[in-house]
């Protein structure tokens, strides 16, 4: 790799003390030719995260654990930046794992001036029951064949929070994670794109989240999900079928509004028709008996 920049990794934390080693070790792990440093930023978490990561770490040099009021992820991703040394910061979740060249992947598309973040491949690593193992063939079927066809437009909206590089630079020129939305990684992104970088994504930088495994915390996360996606369409809404802002006004904004509020409204009226039919089937089988088919 010709471009091996200093890269400082933001690992922002709240009630992570399990998996918060295991975090830190697959990034100690990567196959990264550069200078590599990692910044824990513990937001208040009351599981004692930054005190775990601190002791486990206590005579790593590359790595720094900071502990801070609470005050959302946004705000930990903030206070990470401004403590990083690298050009380029790289954000991920507690949560999350990555395999040993997702750094370097990362990286390599950075190597052209005009990017100014990167979008990796998110995979879900708890394939255990059925609700993740859906969520898994949804990363693979719909996030990322979604970002496959938005890079070659250049139109990507969400540099994902598990797995994303930024250029420091750009990050702070844009004021840095928002707390105007629920989808600060989003918010960032389009503004970014709104000055003018372009967004990138890299196939082979992948890594393994966490994703919910019941439906009640599915829901949650969906609800979120869906409401930052709005509050970020409301908020950049003067991007709008504006060819002043290329393909991220004509194609990436419209297809967010189109999906989001149109197709979440259209959602609850297809479950009860699916609802409706499998009770007329029930009632037809009940009726005619052996004589359904």
């Amino acid at each position: 790799m010709d471009y091996i920049p200093h890269v400082s990794v933001i690992v922002p934390a709240y009630n992570e003390a399990k998996v918060i080693a295991m975090t830190i070790r697959s990034l100690q792990a990567q196959d990264y030719g550069g200078r590599l440093d990692v910044v824990v930023v513990d937001d208040g978490s009351p599981d004692g995260t930054g005190v775990v990561a601190a002791e486990a770490f206590a005579d790593e040099p590359r790595v720094s654990v900071f502990t801070k009021l609470n005050g959302g992820k946004s705000t930990a991703l903030n206070y990470g930046i401004h403590r990083a040394r690298g050009e380029i910061v790289v954000c991920l979740d507690a949560d999350t794992v990555f395999e040993p060249r997702t750094i370097a992947e990362l990286v390599g598309p950075l190597r052209d001036a005009s990017v100014g973040a990167v979008a990796g491949n998110a995979k879900v690593g708890n394939r255990l029951k059925l609700v993740t193992r859906w969520q898994a063939l949804e990363y693979v079927t719909s996030q990322n064949t979604d970002r496959r066809a938005f890079d070659l437009l250049n139109c990507i909206t969400v540099v994902p929070g598990a797995v994303g590089a930024w250029r420091r630079t750009a990050i702070l020129e844009a004021g840095g994670f928002s707390h105007d939305t629920l989808a600060e990684d989003q918010d960032a992104t389009i503004e970014l794109r709104k000055r003018g970088w372009r967004i990138g994504y890299a196939e082979h930088a992948v890594a393994w989240t966490e994703a919910p495994d019941c439906f009640r915390t599915l829901v949650r996360q969906r609800f979120r999900w869906s409401s930052g996606t709005l509050q970020c369409t409301w908020k950049h809404r003067s991007t709008l079928f504006r060819r002043a802002y290329g393909s991220l006004g004509t194609i990436a904004m419209p297809n967010t509004l189109r999906f989001q509020p149109l197709f979440t409204a259209v959602s609850p009226l297809a479950d009860l028709m699916f609802l409706g039919s499998r009770l007329s089937v029930g009632l037809t089988y009940v009726e005619h008996g052996a004589t359904f088919a």
